[in-house]
C-alpha cells in the first residue's frame, strides 16, 4: 500500500485510489499523523496538534519527528508534542531561505551513526540526536537524502552530490533532483524532465537516464517509492508502476492532483 501526499489532499493507493482527507496541501504522512504546510500536523484527520507549517515527518526510535517551518522540529511521543530543536537564529545568521516562507528541513537519514538532515535552502545538518543537529559547511537547496553503503547521496536543486566523509562533496549528475530510492543493488532517482527517472548501479557514483517519458515532476515533488527490486511507483499528475530494468511503465491512475510525496506503507 502507498500513501500519495498531494497539493489537494492525501490519497491511499491499494487496489484502487481512495481520498482520505479534505482538499488541502499535504506534504507527508505517517498515519494517523498528517503533515501539511497549510494546516500543520493533524492527528486522526481532524485534530491539529501543531498549528505551524509542516514539511516532513520522520519516525525513529518509536518517536515521530515533525519538520516545521523555521526550521524547527517537534517530537511526537506517547500522545505528547514537544519542540526539541529551533534553528531560526541559525537560519537568519547563515542566510537560509525559502521562496514561499521560512526555511525548513526536508529529509533525515542515519549515516555513520549520526543523524543527517537537509535544509531547503541552507546548510547540511548533523548530530548525535535530533536535538543536537548543527550545520556543516555544505550549503545547497536540498531535497532528499539516501545513505547507501559508505556513501551519502544528497538530491538538490542543481544535482546529486555524494560524500563519504561529510567533508568532501562531489556532484555526480546535474539537474533539479528530488527522489532517491534504494531498490537493492540499484538506486533510482528523478530529475525535472520529460524523461525524469535515472538509475545508478555503482553506489550513486554514475547515473544513466531511463528512456521513458512520464508526466513531468514540478518543484517540490518526491515522485518515487520502491515497489520491489526492479520497480517503483511513480506519481506526479498521474500514477505509474515503472520497471526500471525493462524501461516499461503501466499507468495505474490517469489523473491525480500534483503529488508532493509518495510514501510506501
Amino acid at each position: 500500500m502507498y500513501l500519495i501526499a498531494t497539493d489537494n489532499g492525501l490519497y491511499k493507493l491499494d487496489k484502487e485510489l481512495e481520498k482520505l482527507t479534505e482538499d488541502y496541501e499535504v506534504n507527508d504522512a505517517i498515519l494517523p499523523y498528517i503533515c501539511s504546510s497549510e494546516r500543520g500536523v493533524i492527528f486522526n484527520y481532524k485534530e491539529v496538534i501543531i498549528n505551524e507549517g509542516c514539511w516532513r515527518l520522520w519516525e525513529f526510535g518509536n518517536t515521530i519527528y515533525a519538520s516545521i517551518e523555521g526550521p524547527k522540529i517537534y517530537e511526537i511521543k506517547d500522545g505528547k508534542v514537544k519542540e526539541i530543536l529551533n534553528l531560526t537564529k541559525e537560519a537568519e545568521r547563515l542566510g537560509w531561505e525559502f521562496p514561499y516562507g521560512p526555511a525548513h528541513i526536508t529529509d533525515f537519514a542515519l549515516f555513520r551513526d549520526q543523524i543527517v538532515a537537509t535544509v531547503e535552502e541552507g546548510n547540511l545538518l548533523i548530530g548525535k540526536s535530533i536535538s543536537q543537529l548543527k550545520p556543516l559547511d555544505f550549503f545547497a537547496d536540498m531535497h532528499n537524502l539516501l545513505a547507501y553503503g559508505e556513501n551519502l547521496l544528497i538530491a538538490t536543486a542543481n544535482g546529486i552530490y555524494v560524500t563519504k566523509d561529510l567533508t568532501i562533496f562531489n556532484k555526480v549528475i546535474n539537474g533539479y533532483a528530488h527522489g532517491l530510492e534504494n531498490l537493492g543493488g540499484i538506486i533510482v532517482g528523478h530529475i525535472m524532465s520529460q524523461e525524469p527517472l535515472i538509475i545508478s548501479k555503482d553506489n550513486g557514483i554514475s547515473w544513466d537516464k531511463i528512456s521513458l517519458k512520464l508526466p513531468r515532476p514540478t518543484f517540490g515533488v518526491t515522485a518515487i517509492a520502491k515497489k520491489d527490486e526492479r520497480k517503483v511507483i511513480y506519481s506526479t499528475s498521474a500514477i505509474y508502476e515503472v520497471d526500471v530494468i525493462e524501461n516499461k511503465a503501466i499507468e495505474l491512475v490517469k489523473e491525480i492532483p500534483m503529488t508532493r510525496r509518495v510514501i510506501r506503507v
